[in-house]
């Protein structure tokens, strides 16, 4: 399809710095209050981009007289779930509104903005929003699940998302993620055993410091370089994703800037 088509199919500064933002987000988590939860937000919202696209990519189009119609909006989808993942972890009202207000601003810019259809705005809505509500129903079976089979699954996926991803290479950066947050949570669980419980908030401000200074700063030398070869998405999205989970925890431990847990690991 081209680029009117399928107007979602196309990279763009608002779209990159708003996967950036996402990242930056779900590995603040994963580095200053959860492992476990930062690593399901993180893997939950670029899956649900992921499957965004593949939507955008492979089903058929409402047809009005109009336009044609998409029946998801990636970025709307993975905001969404992004966001309503938090909502049975929130107590209050105030505190569930709090959580629907960013998918609302991002839905309300889109809009407005860049000119997204209603149809497609809600589909990414309540996509987004089933993608979480099933992540919370599948707990049960998931925990059930051997670890290694459950990290194995995690490193498998990305490869089966990439196969139906890859006539848009540059999409491949989402599957490489994907695939980095799965390598490398694994052995970092093996490997460095980052202690979260217990840390200061100049330690938790430090550690979100490096973390986002390393994604930015990586994010813009790559815009800068404007480096071309075949899988250059999928290795940056696979280094993006051990960034996260894996070299970021390891930094941090070799700078004495978080601790190191014993030598039992914390299971997921």
């Amino acid at each position: 399809m081209n680029d009117i088509q399928n107007p979602y199919l196309t990279h763009g500064i608002w779209s990159e710095w708003l996967l950036l933002s996402f990242l930056i987000i779900a590995g603040m988590i994963y580095w200053t209050i959860s492992k476990r939860i930062g690593f399901q937000i993180l893997y939950l919202t670029i899956l649900s981009l992921s499957f965004g696209f593949v939507i955008t990519m492979y089903f058929p189009y409402l047809n009005t007289e109009d336009q044609l119609l998409p029946l998801t909006h990636p970025h709307i989808q993975a905001s969404m779930t992004l966001f309503s993942f938090f909502i049975p972890l929130v107590q209050r009202k105030r505190e569930v509104v709090l959580c629907l207000f960013p998918p609302m601003v991002i839905s309300i810019s889109y809009l407005f903005i860049q000119g997204s259809p209603v149809f497609s705005i809600v589909g990414g809505i309540l996509i987004g929003g089933f993608i979480s509500y099933m992540f919370y129903r599948s707990l049960d079976w998931m925990g059930a699940m051997p670890e290694p089979y459950l990290f194995t699954f995690a490193i498998i996926l990305p490869l089966f998302i990439a196969g139906l991803i890859f006539p848009d290479t540059a999409f491949l950066v989402l599957p490489g993620i994907l695939l980095g947050v799965g390598i490398g949570v694994t052995s970092e669980q093996f490997k460095v055993r980052l202690s979260i419980k217990g840390s200061s908030v100049t330690t938790k401000l430090l550690s979100l410091m490096v973390g986002a200074f390393g994604l930015i700063m990586g994010y813009l030398i790559f815009i800068m370089l404007s480096i071309s070869f075949p899988f250059m998405f999928l290795i940056i999205g696979t280094l993006a994703g051990l960034w996260i989970s894996f070299i970021v925890p390891a930094l941090l431990v070799f700078m004495k800037i978080a601790d190191q847990q014993g030598k039992s690991r914390e299971i997921f």
